[in-house]
């Protein structure tokens, strides 16, 4: 992968067989092995369309630092995600009417694919829906990983926001505290707290997490095993603790399609590093992995047992 600043910057770019050359109004790119010529004609606000253009040509991937206004909705979109994202994102947010004018939204940034999806997926709903609304996104950082979070930002704005980011120590007061039986409820707590701090310092009224559909059935099998009741993860809900409402935009999206979206995106993920994330004694994992099992009998699976606990979502 190739960033640049401008197409201009591929002018003299030797890269396997091609060499390439940019005019005014068109990229050469000489072939020397097929000793062939290839001219791509292009206009400033359609270089998204001219990238796709080299890549199918050389398989050379090249991205923008920055994006035009005009080019944020294309790239955003991108191709082949019109059933497995943007219908069911857009059922869910209007069944629980999500976002409404004067919103302020706070968008729980982590860095994962899923709440990276939901930043998109929050800027596209502004800009095809007319709804007129503010974008906010926040990033809650343990200092304990150093600062990885620049990617993120640049990210943002290319996306023309501006990332706040809070840092915040967890290490002590958690995974060295051997008393603590569940240390990720607590650090999610205490992540969480922080963010309704900030929003509430802000005037933020409204929270986007990046939850999709296997977080809202695994939470409530989980809730089912091993507490004993059938509390269930809310597409949209307020907390009159808070003060805010929370929204989850993905409710109705299988995570195997925000992984294909990040994937097609290359969008900057930045890595858990936590120890029990991926811990064998992991209950969310075991829960996990049942579905997966079962999955392989009914493709389905999700989607039936999601809508078998649709009355409690409401």
């Amino acid at each position: 992968m190739i960033k640049l600043n401008n197409i201009i910057d591929i002018d003299g770019l030797k890269f396997e067989n091609f060499n390439f050359i940019v005019k005014e109004d068109k990229v050469i790119i000489e072939n020397n092995k097929e000793n062939s010529v290839i001219e791509i004609k292009y206009s400033e606000n359609k270089i998204l369309k001219l990238l796709d253009s080299i890549n199918r040509f050389t398989n050379l991937k090249l991205e923008l630092n920055s994006l035009s206004e005009r080019e944020i909705l294309p790239f955003i979109e991108s191709k082949g995600f019109t059933k497995t994202l943007w219908s069911p994102i857009g059922r869910a947010m209007h069944k629980y009417n999500m976002v409404q004018d004067g919103d302020r939204v706070a968008v729980g940034v982590s860095g994962g694919k899923d709440s990276l999806t939901v930043l998109n997926a929050l800027i596209r709903i502004k800009k095809i829906s007319g709804i007129n609304f503010e974008i906010i996104p926040i990033h809650i950082h343990p200092v304990e990983e150093g600062s990885k979070y620049g990617e993120i930002v640049e990210y943002c704005k290319k996306m023309g926001l501006d990332l706040q980011v809070f840092e915040t120590s967890l290490s002590k007061d958690i995974f060295e505290n051997e008393e603590i039986k569940n240390p990720c409820f607590l650090c999610a707590r205490i992540r969480r707290g922080l963010l309704y701090r900030v929003m509430r310092e802000q005037n933020i009224n409204k929270l986007a997490l990046g939850h999709h559909k296997d977080d809202i059935i695994e939470t409530f099998l989980m809730n089912v095993f091993y507490q004993g009741n059938i509390n269930v993860m809310k597409p949209a809900y307020y907390s009159e603790e808070y003060g805010v409402t929370v929204i989850r935009p993905l409710s109705f999206v299988e995570e195997k399609d925000t992984i294909k979206y990040a994937k097609k995106l290359n969008l900057p993920i930045l890595h858990n590093e936590c120890p029990y994330e991926k811990s064998e004694n992991s209950k969310r994992l075991r829960v996990k992995n049942l579905i997966k099992d079962l999955a392989k009998e009914n493709e389905d699976i999700r989607s039936v047992m999601l809508n078998s606990i649709k009355d409690l979502l409401d």
